[in-house]
């Protein structure tokens, strides 16, 4: 079985705040590595519950930040990272010889009501996301992405929010809950130990059954919107500038792309290949 990982920061268990990776104040190096611990032990508790699975082919894709943040030197095996950035797609290498997607310490998207540390790709220029009439996250996307190629996905960990997200989204998705928001920027936290033994559980439950769990396909046809907040209503207007297939500019802060596929227009939206 070859499964596709998918993995993120604010949603794991114990991450209270947004990333301090560009402070070099002491306390925050502390938090970042604190964090950056119970982040890998997450991801390794779901390779675990994937192997246990059956599954012999673990790919692994950093999908925080830069994309080079996660500890590789504590990735269990069979895993392998996928990591750095000058990527050709969002979710590079995620083709049709997968079996199942597995996200994990996942944040719901902007806007989402009781979501913890909850944004759309970037909390600082983007105010929501839209695909057509309806407002998208990540979840969504890559739910979406996965469906174009006939991949389902079939566990999510994260914030009971990010859970509620992928549940109206994927009929039968395992899911883990490993914290709650109390507001955007304070949650409760599940222990670490009983985070990674649910999420071990679920993985192996979600893979075992991934027959049953369909993969979705979104209506690619229509374009995705992407509002920026008002001090980077700029930057919609210069992306389009800079030129691309399929993007247009809706003043005075919305960015509209269109492509073939979802990934495609997405890909084009954020400035990849496309």
């Amino acid at each position: 079985m070859k499964v596709y990982l998918v993995t993120d920061l604010e949603g794991v268990s114990g991450v209270s705040g947004f990333d301090v990776r560009d402070s070099n104040l002491p306390q925050d190096v502390e938090l970042r590595r604190q964090w950056s611990q119970l982040w890998i032990a997450e991801v390794n508790a779901a390779v675990s519950g994937a192997v246990a699975a059956g599954a012999t082919q673990i790919l692994v894709i950093d999908n925080h930040g830069p994309g080079d943040t996660l500890p590789a030197e504590r990735l269990v095996s069979p895993a392998r990272l996928l990591h750095g950035g000058r990527r050709a797609s969002w979710l590079a290498g995620l083709d049709e010889d997968f079996d199942a997607v597995l996200i994990i310490g996942q944040h719901a998207m902007a806007g989402a009501e009781g979501g913890h540390l909850r944004h759309t790709y970037s909390r600082r220029r983007l105010e929501r996301v839209s695909l057509g009439t309806e407002e998208i996250g990540e979840i969504g996307l890559i739910v979406g992405i996965a469906g174009e190629v006939g991949v389902p996905v079939v566990f999510l960990s994260g914030d009971l929010a990010a859970t509620k997200e992928i549940s109206n989204l994927v009929e039968g998705v395992e899911t883990a809950a490993v914290k709650r928001g109390v507001s955007k920027t304070c949650c409760v936290s599940l222990a670490p130990e009983q985070s990674r033994d649910l999420i071990c559980r679920g993985v192996e439950r979600a893979l075992k059954r991934r027959d049953q769990i369909l993969p979705r396909r979104l209506d690619a046809s229509r374009e995705i919107r992407l509002r920026y907040n008002s001090a980077c209503a700029w930057r919609a207007l210069a992306r389009r500038l800079r030129g691309g297939a399929g993007l247009g500019w809706r003043p005075p802060r919305e960015l509209c792309a269109r492509g073939e596929t979802l990934r495609q227009a997405w890909d084009r939206a954020i400035g990849l290949k496309g």
